[in-house]
């Protein structure tokens, strides 16, 4: 069978060849060739898949730059301070601001992390004052915290998942740093349950080896050990995985419309410079807290630059996307910082045009002054990265963000005095086609367990209630438009 005719009955297509010895597969993503003549669908009728991804920050938001001046849809609202670099996706963007957890009283980081991402720990409660005393031997905020429910994620992806490699595909950004334990959740979004967690990978060497080897594998069972061509034979050999399958991509070229064709090359060239770019993204000091044997002391590593941070951080999010464009996956979260996390953010500036010097987590409960807000604001810079990388990425007759749904979220609200009150929302695409986007949803004193429970409808689950703090069968209408 042609090359071409095996890009036409495949909804997933790898290029493969071999670098040293070492299998090497460079997925395509969703091509021309492989779609219905309206690149609506597959051509043998499936739809084109809708991915579904967390995009979580740690320590909450100050709403007095998240909350825009009105609400509505298209003109009617603005983008805020902490959202201007959401402008050239604002139209993917639904913002819901005004959500509380239980009946909104204070509560630590740990407890927010168990509701936003899990919907509680599956005791009942519907007041903050049941958290005390329905939830027995569970812990929130010391090393022996986790979750202990299924994180969102794992259910969608439970739900979700036919034939693609990976599950779920778990990354990360910043290692948790803190001056509280955090146990499991500290430094991992994703759980199946108690202490069972799927570690993210925050290093995109690692991340692009995965990714871009012979045996990825085929029945879905990747995760956090899978592994593919090592890309630091490529360095050493002064090759690229790409050289290996480039005779056949050439190949395949000959036989696809000019368009495929075009799409072809700049994927390549996308993945051979993101390549060229990792011995110098990968890795990096984390300012975290260094740990040894008894006694000994291991020195805190320097923090990263603020430009390294974000060359490591692009880097990550051009993976993601590649990923969710090939159709390697189609359920994946991202896990920026941790709860209660002080990482250093080096050389982001102030107004006055002074750096900052100190931690985040400190800094949301110091003098309450620019410094978090200023961290907030770069963070989010970093998932309207992540979102434009999307919008710039062909699917079919739309893009992988008019495919995709993120729940881009915090485990609070606002992080100084932690009442859990009016969390703001950042929901990035269009759902295949079901969120119209470009709308600023206030709706004060509804729960975030009923958020979610739209978030999976929306991805086709057969649900009607979710969460057990808050447990709800509501849904949240004004989203759909």
């Amino acid at each position: 069978m042609s090359l071409l005719k095996d890009v036409k009955v495949s909804r997933r297509f790898a290029l493969r060849g071999a670098l040293g010895g070492i299998g090497v597969a460079l997925w395509l993503p969703v091509l021309d060739a492989m779609c219905n003549n309206n690149g609506t669908a597959f051509a043998a009728g499936q739809a084109l898949p809708t991915s579904f991804g967390i995009w979580f920050w740690g320590n909450g938001i100050h709403p007095d730059v998240w909350t825009p001046s009105a609400e509505g849809t298209g003109n009617a609202w603005d983008l805020s301070p902490n959202l201007q670099d959401f402008a050239d996706v604002k139209d993917a963007m639904t913002l819901v601001t005004g959500l509380d957890m239980l009946d909104a009283k204070f509560k630590g980081h740990g407890w927010g992390m168990a509701y936003v991402l899990a919907g509680g720990d599956g005791n009942l409660c519907s007041t903050i004052s049941d958290l005390s005393s329905k939830l027995g031997s569970h812990e929130f905020e010391t090393t022996k915290s986790t979750q202990y429910a299924p994180t969102i994620d794992q259910t969608i992806a439970d739900a979700l998942h036919t034939n693609e490699p990976f599950k779920s595909f778990e990354t990360g950004m910043l290692p948790f740093s803190g001056d509280v334990a955090m146990g499991t959740v500290g430094s991992n979004l994703a759980h199946r349950g108690p202490n069972d967690f799927l570690p993210p990978r925050r290093d995109p060497k690692p991340i692009f080896d995965t990714l871009f080897g012979a045996n990825v594998p085929p029945d879905g069972s990747g995760g956090s050990g899978s592994t593919g061509v090592p890309s630091d034979i490529s360095f050493r050999a002064r090759k690229s995985a790409l050289d290996a399958v480039l005779q056949e991509a050439n190949r395949l070229k000959m036989s696809l419309g000019v368009e495929d064709a075009k799409r072809v090359d700049a994927h390549m060239q996308g993945i051979r410079e993101l390549e060229e770019r990792l011995p110098k993204v990968s890795g990096g000091g984390t300012g975290g807290t260094g740990s040894g044997m008894p006694g000994c002391k291991v020195p805190d590593p320097p923090p990263m630059t603020l430009d390294e941070m974000t060359a490591k951080s692009h880097a990550i999010n051009q993976l993601i996307v590649a990923a969710v464009s090939c159709n390697l996956t189609r359920v994946y979260t991202h896990m920026w910082s941790g709860p209660r996390s002080d990482t250093l953010y080096p050389n982001v500036l102030l107004a006055s045009g002074a750096a900052i010097k100190g931690a985040h987590h400190a800094y949301t409960h110091g003098m309450d002054g620019e410094e978090p807000r200023a961290i907030e604001r770069y963070i989010m810079s970093q998932y309207a990265d992540l979102a434009k990388l999307m919008k710039a990425t062909p699917m079919g007759a739309g893009t992988v963000l008019d495919n995709t749904l993120i729940y881009g979220v915090s485990e609070l609200a606002a992080p100084r005095d932690h009442v859990m009150t009016n969390y703001h929302i950042v929901v990035m695409g269009h759902g295949g086609g079901k969120l119209p986007g470009n709308r600023h949803v206030h709706i004060p004193g509804r729960k975030v367990t009923e958020l979610v429970l739209t978030l999976q409808q929306v991805m086709g689950l057969n649900v009607t209630s979710w969460g057990s703090w808050d447990k709800t069968s509501k849904t949240i209408p004004e989203l759909l438009g």
